[in-house]
């Protein structure tokens, strides 16, 4: 199944896609990083792109994927404030992003999405007298999260009445809980963990409300397997109170961690902020309808999110060191500074040492200080050129007033003020034109990472059109080719003769399957059904599966015999074939067939849907075969016995001997003594001792033999033991009929 969770960079989509992503989905994450380093969701299941939920982009990943269920995951994001204000509901992003849920509907309206997904909130139901409410409460939100959800949902299911779209909403409570895919870089809490982090921390905590004030808390692992569960229920559409139907008081926030060995004080304030004093939600519909229940209580659930936050504290640290290391490589810091002041000093010492030293420098005429500002400023930009102008201004006046000029007689000699001017003008030109290329670069790079990331988004699409198109273009191949393989299998199961028909079938299920292992079971008459016999299977099957199979053992083929329906093994579980599909009659299932073994690149629906095809071929052709047996049962058999006639014996034993030869199907023959019985007393008695898929037959000169199916010479002592018991004289047959 191909999943798409709009809005996943957060605790509750990384969730979400992890959990999906194990149970054997393909996920793709639709979201804006807003810069945050996503690197750590990498998963081979799980696809993401760094775009915005309104983006039109988007639409070329619903093209490029054949999206079954689309996840719109709205951000509630609590902004913790360290100082004075309570903590509150009003302190988060308001999670309402009309465009981007506009979007999301469209396109799975455009795509065809079987199932849209919204995860509302429970705050939509607001100050109720109903407690618990339930989803037929009328929606009195009086806080931002809840009138946020209020409309989404109205969006959402307006959609569906224009459209005719499937979409559930899951009004959950207050989801809290440390998660295991929490990014140190990107700041997200919930108001659980926000208030236990604090405590850890020994910071002051204000919460609006008072302490009468309620809450109705789910653990995120609670919450994320309820999510997964109605998200993938067929039956599980419309609105749906996910909770844990437990109202908690916020005071016991207090009393849990000071019992934790973390007192705290919790200042409640009201501050006209709206909050609902009353928080139990029902969720008696979902647990009816999917076999789910919270498991963490509230307790429990506070312990788990210490455990973790201690835990984590140590990797949180390291990696903002980490990230801090690497900004300060990026800024100049005190180098530029460093390296500035030493310049200057050898620019000043070259161009004034011979004043303190007795140095004869050579005089070239050139006023280093220009050269100074100059390198400066090619190097470090423009404030370092300031500065290097600034000190060089200054290093000038400094100079001529040390050596017996005064300032008034500085500032009117023209030769001073035009040098100070070309300090200040080679200053500016210098910083502004390296500035300005910096700023042109800085752009370019910006451009380049912004078609850098064009380029891989649509490598992204690219890769995922192919993988589709390659699917897509194998099926149509296999299709092709298939056109003259089901023309064969017609051919080769378009048989009046049943034998015919079962070891064509295993040839044909072979080679349109691309699979070497392959059975064919028949449904006993007697004993209520509950044993099969084989009746054709693979070569490469001898000795490997039984001759019989008792039902009850087994409860996936119960499973396939109850509903009439084919199974499939998605868990590969090794004692099971991976398919097994009925073959059914008008009065129910008389074959079953199974592939035991399957490439895994060949577990597609295509591969479901061929095997589906293929065994309506064979049904048809084995309901023929039944009938014309049927219809001809006094011709095929002498009149009133079992004991076919010798056409139609030698008919089946020749092709007993071709599946012999073909698919190594053992097969015993038996010729019967007949003791003066007539053939209707041998008929009776043979019956009684052979089973239903066995032959009892007569040849030209009119000798009686009993043709065992899937039997291995040294089991016929079983049979003419039997035989005995009744009086009825049997021996192997070997030379005449088989190359043993």
């Amino acid at each position: 199944m191909k999943v798409l969770i709009s809005g996943g960079f957060c605790t509750i989509g990384i969730s979400l896609a992890k959990k999906f992503a194990k149970a054997g989905n393909n996920v793709t994450i639709i979201d804006a990083s807003n810069g945050s380093d996503i690197s750590y969701l990498k998963d081979e299941k799980i696809k993401l792109f760094d775009l915005p939920s309104s983006d039109p982009e988007c639409e070329k990943i619903f093209s490029a994927s054949r999206f079954e269920i689309v996840i719109y995951v709205p951000k509630y994001e609590y902004k913790l404030d360290l100082g004075h204000k309570a903590f509150t509901d009003e302190q988060i992003l308001p999670g309402c992003d009309a465009p981007g849920i506009v979007n999301m509907l469209n396109l799975s309206r455009i795509f065809k999405i079987k199932k849209f997904v919204l995860l509302s909130s429970g705050e939509i139901y607001g100050n109720t007298d109903e407690i618990p409410a339930n989803e037929q409460t009328k929606p009195n939100p009086v806080t931002v999260k809840g009138m946020s959800s209020y409309v989404m949902e109205y969006y959402c299911f307006r959609w569906s009445e224009l459209h005719n779209m499937n979409i559930l909403s899951l009004r959950t409570s207050d989801v809290y809980g440390f998660s295991a895919h929490k990014c140190p870089d990107h700041f997200e809490i919930d108001f659980v963990s926000g208030i236990v982090e604090k405590a850890i921390n020994g910071k002051k905590i204000y919460v609006s409300g008072s302490k009468s004030t309620t809450k109705d808390f789910i653990y995120i692992d609670d919450f994320v397997e309820g999510a997964y569960n109605a998200s993938v229920d067929k039956n599980c559409v419309g609105i749906f109170n996910l909770s844990s139907k437990t109202e908690t008081r916020l005071s016991k926030l207090a009393e849990e961690l000071s019992a934790l060995n973390h007192p705290i004080k919790i200042n409640y304030s009201q501050d006209n902020v709206a909050v609902a004093q009353r928080t139990c939600i029902n969720n008696s519909k979902i647990t009816g309808q999917l076999n789910w229940q919270p498991k963490v209580d509230f307790t429990e659930g506070i312990k788990l999110i210490l455990d973790n936050l201690k835990l984590e504290s140590k990797n949180a640290v390291l990696y903002r060191k980490k990230n801090k290391t690497k900004l300060s490589r990026k800024q100049p810091g005190v180098i530029a500074y460093i390296e500035n002041i030493f310049l200057f000093l050898v620019t000043a010492f070259i161009q004034w040492g011979n004043l303190f030293f007795n140095l004869k420098l050579p005089d070239l005429k050139i006023d280093y200080s220009i050269i100074y500002i100059i390198i400066m400023g090619i190097t470090w930009g423009q404030t370092q050129a300031y500065i290097a102008m600034l000190l060089s201004a200054v290093l000038y006046v400094g100079m001529n007033l040390y050596t017996g000029s005064d300032i008034v007689t500085f500032i009117y000699t023209s030769d001073n003020l035009i040098r100070l001017a070309v300090y200040i003008i080679v200053g500016i030109i210098t910083g502004y034109s390296i500035e300005r290329k910096n700023r042109k670069l800085e752009s370019q790079e910006i451009v380049i990472r912004n078609i850098q990331n064009k380029y891989g988004f649509l490598s992204d699409i690219y890769n995922e059109t192919r993988i589709v198109k390659n699917e897509l273009e194998s099926q149509i191949i296999e299709t092709e080719d298939s056109f003259s393989a089901i023309y064969k299998i017609i051919q080769e199961v378009d048989s009046l003769e049943i034998e015919k028909v079962f070891s064509g079938a295993i040839s044909a299920i072979e080679r349109i399957m691309k699979t070497n292992q392959v059975s064919i079971y028949t449904l006993s008459n007697t004993q209520n059904g509950n044993f099969m016999r084989l009746k054709a299977r693979s070569k490469l099957l001898e000795d490997k599966i039984p001759n019989s199979i008792k039902v009850s053992d087994f409860k996936e083929l119960r499973e396939v015999i109850d509903t009439k329906s084919i199974f499939i093994n998605r868990s590969l579980k090794t004692d099971i074939p991976v398919m097994i599909a009925p073959i059914l009659d008008e009065k129910g299932v008389i074959c079953v067939v199974s592939i035991h073994y399957a490439t895994f690149e060949n577990l597609t629906l295509h591969y479901e849907n061929l095997f589906q095809t293929v065994l309506g071929l064979i049904t048809n052709a084995l309901k023929r075969a039944y009938y014309f047996e049927a219809s001809l049962k006094d011709k095929r058999y002498i009149a009133k016995t079992r004991i076919l006639t010798p056409h139609t014996f030698g008919k089946i034993l020749d092709e007993v001997r071709n599946s012999k030869a073909e698919l190594g199907m053992s097969y015993t023959l038996l010729k019967v003594d007949k003791n003066g019985f007539s053939l209707e007393q041998l008929s009776e008695k043979i019956t009684r001792v052979i089973r239903d898929n066995d032959y009892i037959g007569m040849d030209s000169q009119d000798a009686v033999y009993i043709l065992l199916s899937n039997t291995k010479n040294n089991y016929a002592n079983i049979v003419i033991d039997r035989l005995n018991k009744v009086k009825v004289g049997a021996f192997l047959v070997i030379e005449n009929f088989e190359n043993e």
